[in-house]
């Protein structure tokens, strides 16, 4: 009897890769999760030349590494079943993929990689595996890409002939004399995709090189036919590596022994564009349950010198502008579920219930937050109205977490799978819950919810019963939210009946006044008097009396009138004038901190010039001396060269001043843009500063613009220039930088000097009026630039340079509404 088994090509390898993960953002992510799987403590990943020929990823962790034995065994060997028989890490940590086909990752992103692994037992190694020997020659798809490279460049095409011919020249399949003859024919046997944009190089494939290939199209390699070479290193010849980790576990403060793995993915399949940099960095600020940062940190660090780096908000910093947050779980073995509600008024409300039979979705616990989407809800000191909706934008959505990993799609943006919009749009009131009015956490694991399974390419859970009751579940969540805000709504609705009954009760109660003035009986007695009493004079006196009382009324009437005219005007004068006030004290206040400024600018001028002025007096008297000794010309120029200098630094200063009084800087805030003002400032600084040895580097990242007083930004680079100044003056070193760049949600503003720095008891203290360690300080500088940042949102902390190691200030300025 014949036996028969199974065997695999080798082309098998890209399907995995390639075609099984469909997205490098994915795959890159996936790499990520391996990490955490060693229980590393940090990740960080290098985008280094990106859309070049020298393209790569490095991606270091401080994980545990892999011994040779398990590297062979197991990271090796397909679908490996290492994460289903040890499902939890060395710390504890639920391991995220178990299908054994995450590493193949790595030849989704890149043609070759090379592995180092560092572990506590044995000598490091690396293993060079190159993607590209597990191929197949495919005549077709060749001369498709030939065609699509005549039309245009296209990087991906040319990728695609440069990994056939590498693999040509690297299987021992190919007869060596052909692997010479394409050599020859194409003078090298190695290829940097662009190559392939010649119409020359097209030319050759297409006439000479197609022919040779065509007799291997058939050719059957088998996995176990490809051979990737492992080999044991040492400081000295592969310092690269060891100084990668070393520097990771230098920036972490992490223990010895230095463990953990480096992959250097050389050859990047895909281009790299900002999209791309953007959405890895919202699956690497989401990939790990927002609260085990501080239980079990899994530190990620993305550098991408091509690209922006966002330091965008944490999710956990926009959930303080919830309006209410619902706390849930199903838990005693999937028996029992409760649901709890609180708002910021206060309101609450829960659910409780209890099954005779367990749900199969099995135990979970969720947190589920709540905004409204309107200005008095997403604003606060740190946020503006349309800064919060970007970030409520960026995070909304109920995002399930496996083991503390992501579950995708769930939560992504537009991924509504609980159908909240679908319900929303049907309701006329407004207290239905929206899915971008929710950031939400479920979390499950494969122990606790064996019957919440992933589906195959581990996106989405397969949706069966248990899947079901888990959507129940958490619709019943979102049913309590709306729930109170309905019964809210009804008993505002109700509040608003009650306040209408009372203005027509009050209503009718003034008709029934008005009713009474009208029907003043002792006019009816007059009335009365004049028609039964038939006397000459009676009469008339009783119309005068008639006329008297009704002109009295009448006039009663007006006064009244008067009264509540003059009060509602009152009212109306009272809450102008008070406003006025405060608008008046603000704006008084504000100029009398910039006049502080100007004060110990002037201040500043009159002690720095005193010597100039002495100076100055002594040079003219010089140059009469020389003039009357008919001394020559060069002695003359080199005391005129004194005092021209010494007027500089007096233009400068006057400048300086001239420059801050213009009125038009005082008025309201305008559109300003930061490096204009900055490159104004420290131009008219810079020839004060030049004159004491002082180097003032003052730098602008990009266009920034502001809504702002433009004198308020002057009075902050003054005040912390001049503080910098004094700082430095009479050191050996002196130095000030300034640097002002922005992120996202905020202008930071960086001033460094290489002086003595601020000790650590004293970092809240400076900020405080009158507080200085200069004998001739006034101790306000400080005090202004915080007041004029707090004014604007903003915040300024004092921290250690570590470039000058002096004195680093930050100012951080909201952005939002202000930005361009």
């Amino acid at each position: 009897m014949k036996k028969l088994r199974f065997r695999t090509n080798s082309r098998h390898i890209s399907q995995l890769g390639r075609e099984l993960v469909t997205d490098f953002v994915t795959a890159l992510v996936e790499l990520i999760k391996n990490s955490y799987d060693a229980d590393a403590y940090g990740v960080k990943i290098i985008l280094d030349k990106p859309n070049t020929p020298e393209s790569k990823i490095i991606l270091i962790d401080t994980g545990s590494g892999m011994t040779q034995e398990d590297f062979e065994n197991r990271w090796m060997v397909i679908g490996t079943n290492n994460k289903v028989t040890e499902p939890f890490s060395a710390k504890g940590r639920k391991k995220a993929g178990k299908k054994g086909i995450g590493r193949f990752s790595v030849e989704r992103i890149a043609e070759k990689v090379s592995v180092y692994s560092f572990t506590d037992t044995e000598q490091p190694y690396k293993v060079k595996i190159n993607w590209n020997s597990f191929e197949d020659i495919n005549i077709g798809a060749l001369n498709q890409r030939i065609n699509i490279l005549r039309d245009h460049e296209d990087s991906a095409a040319a990728k695609y002939i440069s990994g056939q011919l590498e693999y040509f020249f690297l299987t021992d399949k190919v007869d060596i004399t052909d692997k010479n003859l394409v050599a020859t024919i194409m003078g090298r046997n190695t290829f940097d995709y662009p190559v392939f944009y010649n119409i020359n190089i097209l030319d050759e494939l297409e006439e000479e090189i197609i022919p040779i290939l065509e007799k291997y199209e058939n050719i059957e390699q088998l996995v176990e036919d490809v051979e990737s070479s492992l080999e044991t290193l040492d400081a000295h010849n592969d310092a690269m590596a060891f100084s990668m980790i070393d520097k990771l576990y230098q920036k972490y403060e992490l223990p010895e022994p230095h463990t953990g793995m480096i992959l250097v993915m050389e050859g990047l399949r895909d281009e790299w564009k900002q999209k791309d940099v953007d959405k890895l960095q919202k699956e690497l600020r989401l990939l790990v349950a927002p609260d085990l940062i501080e239980q079990d940190p899994f530190k990620i660090e993305l550098i991408a010198p091509d690209f922006r780096i966002e330091d965008i908000v944490l999710v956990n910093e926009i959930l303080d502008l919830r309006y209410a947050k619902v706390d849930a779980k199903i838990y005693d073995n999937a028996k029992k579920i409760y649901i709890s509600y609180k708002d910021k008024e206060g309101k609450k409300d829960f659910i409780e219930e209890e099954y005779e039979q367990p749900l199969l979705c099995g135990d979970v616990c969720a947190e589920i937050y709540f905004f409204l989407r309107d200005s008095s809800n997403l604003t606060s000191a740190g946020y503006n109205f349309r800064f919060a909706q970007k970030m409520l934008d960026t995070y909304c959505g109920i995002k399930i977490y496996r083991d503390n990993f992501r579950v995708k799609p769930f939560g992504d943006i537009g991924n509504d799978w609980l159908f909240l919009d679908q319900k929303k749009v049907k309701d006329t009131h407004g207290y239905l819950v929206g899915n971008n009015q929710v950031i939400g956490v479920v979390r499950i694991g494969d122990v606790t919810n064996p019957l919440l399974v992933d589906a195959t390419n581990r996106e989405g859970i397969i949706e069966n019963e248990a899947y079901e009751q888990l959507i129940g579940f958490l619709t019943k969540c979102t049913n309590l939210i709306s729930d109170v805000r309905r019964k809210a709504y009804l008993d505002e609705q109700e509040n608003i009946k009650k306040l209408a009954a009372e203005k027509e009760k009050i209503d009718a109660q003034f008709d029934n006044v008005k009713k009474q003035y009208l029907d003043n009986p002792f006019i009816k007695q007059i009335e009365e008097v004049t028609q039964i009493v038939d006397y000459k004079a009676m009469p008339k006196k009783l119309q005068q009396l008639a006329k008297a009382f009704i002109e009295d009324s009448e006039k009663k009437k007006e006064d009244i009138q008067k009264l509540q005219n003059d009060y509602n005007q009152h009212y109306s004068d009272t809450k102008r004038i008070y406003q006025e006030k405060i608008n008046f004290q603000e704006s008084e206040l504000n100029l009398y901190k910039n006049l502080a400024s100007l004060g110990m600018l002037t201040g500043s001028f009159g002690h720095e010039t005193s010597d100039i002025v002495s100076r100055i007096q002594t040079s003219l008297h010089l140059i009469n001396v020389y003039l009357d000794k008919d001394a020559n010309r060069n002695q003359i120029k080199d005391v005129l060269k004194i005092v021209s200098s010494d007027f500089g630094r007096i233009y400068a200063y006057s400048n300086l001043i001239i420059n801050f009084l213009r009125k038009r800087k005082r008025e309201a805030s305008v559109d300003i843009e930061f490096g204009d003002v900055l490159d104004e400032v420290s131009g008219f600084y810079r020839a004060i500063v030049n004159s004491f040895d002082i180097s003032l580097d003052a730098k602008c990242s990009q266009k920034i613009v502001y809504t702002m007083k433009q004198i308020d930004l002057e009075s902050i680079i003054i005040n912390m220039i001049t503080n910098a100044f004094e700082q430095v003056k009479g050191k050996q070193i002196r130095q000030i930088k300034i640097y002002i760049e922005q992120s996202l949600s905020h202008i930071i503003l960086s001033f460094e000097d290489s002086g003595n720095g601020v000790p650590e008891e004293k970092e809240k203290d400076i900020f405080r009026p009158f507080e200085t360690t200069k004998e001739e300080g006034i101790g306000l500088g400080l005090n202004i630039v915080k007041d004029i940042v707090e004014n604007y949102g903003g915040e300024i902390k004092v921290e250690r340079s570590e470039t000058l190691h002096g004195a680093k200030f930050v100012i951080l300025l909201p952005k939002g509404d202000n930005e361009e």
